[in-house]
C-alpha cells in the first residue's frame, strides 16, 4: 500500500511582504473617502439618501414632527415580516473619528436631545447619523465602567428611543441600525423584530410597546 505524499508548496500560501501595508492604504483610502462625504450636513444628507434609495425604502424629506423639521420620516417594508416599519433619520455633520471633537460627548448629547423630541412627536424610534466606523455592531454598544461617547449615546438613547445609523468602512458590517443594545436593522439580515418597540416606561416597571 503506497504512502500519501503530504508535501506541497508552502510558497503557494505565503503572502507577499507588502500584502498586510496595501491593506491597511487601502482602509485608509476608503476612510479618507468617506469622510469627505460626511464634511457638511447636506452631504451627509445625500449620503442617507442615497442608502435609503439602495434598500427601496419610502421616505419623506423634512417631515414636520411639530417640534421642528426631520430630514427622513422613513416607511420601510420588511418582506420576512410582511410589514411596514417606521422610524425617523436625523442627519449630523462630521459623525466621524477623522474630525476633532465630532463625537465629543457633549455635542452628542446635543443631538440626543433633538432626537428625543422627535421620537416623542413621532412616537417612533429616531436614528441619528450617519456615523462613519470601522466597528461590528456589536461594538458600537459595550457598556461596562469605561465607555467611549458613541456607545454612551447608544446605550442611554436607546431608553429614549433614538439609537444611531452606521456605516462602515468594515466590509462585513457595511451598514446597520443600533437601538438599545442591538442592531435595530442589519445589512443582510434585515430588521430585528425583537426591537420593534418603543420604551414606554411610566414607573419603575420596564414597558415596550409594538411600533
Amino acid at each position: 500500500m503506497g504512502t500519501l505524499n503530504r508535501s506541497f508548496d508552502i510558497e503557494a500560501f505565503r503572502l507577499p511582504k507588502d500584502y498586510w501595508e496595501k491593506q491597511k492604504e487601502k482602509q485608509k483610502q476608503k476612510q479618507d473617502i468617506f469622510a469627505a462625504d460626511y464634511k457638511t450636513e447636506s452631504a451627509a444628507s445625500k449620503l442617507v439618501k442615497s442608502f435609503l434609495k439602495q434598500q427601496k425604502w419610502n421616505y419623506e424629506e423634512e417631515f414636520n414632527t411639530g417640534e421642528g423639521r426631520i430630514d427622513f420620516l422613513v416607511n420601510a417594508y420588511d418582506e420576512q415580516l410582511d410589514r411596514e416599519i417606521k422610524f425617523g433619520i436625523e442627519c449630523k455633520r462630521q459623525m466621524s473619528m477623522h474630525f476633532n471633537n465630532a463625537l465629543n460627548a457633549t455635542v452628542l448629547a446635543d443631538y440626543l436631545e433633538q432626537a428625543a423630541a422627535y421620537s416623542r412627536a413621532l412616537n417612533l424610534p429616531v436614528f441619528i447619523g450617519p456615523v462613519q466606523t470601522n466597528k461590528s455592531p456589536s461594538s458600537a454598544y459595550i457598556g461596562g465602567d469605561r465607555v467611549d461617547s458613541l456607545c454612551a449615546l447608544n446605550i442611554f438613547g436607546g431608553r429614549f428611543n433614538v439609537g444611531t445609523l452606521n456605516f462602515s468602512t468594515n466590509p462585513h458590517y457595511p451598514e446597520y441600525l443600533i437601538l438599545r443594545g442591538t442592531s435595530f436593522w442589519e445589512a443582510g439580515k434585515g430588521f430585528n423584530e425583537k426591537r420593534l418597540n418603543m420604551v414606554t416606561t411610566s414607573n419603575s416597571n420596564k414597558k415596550r410597546t409594538e411600533i
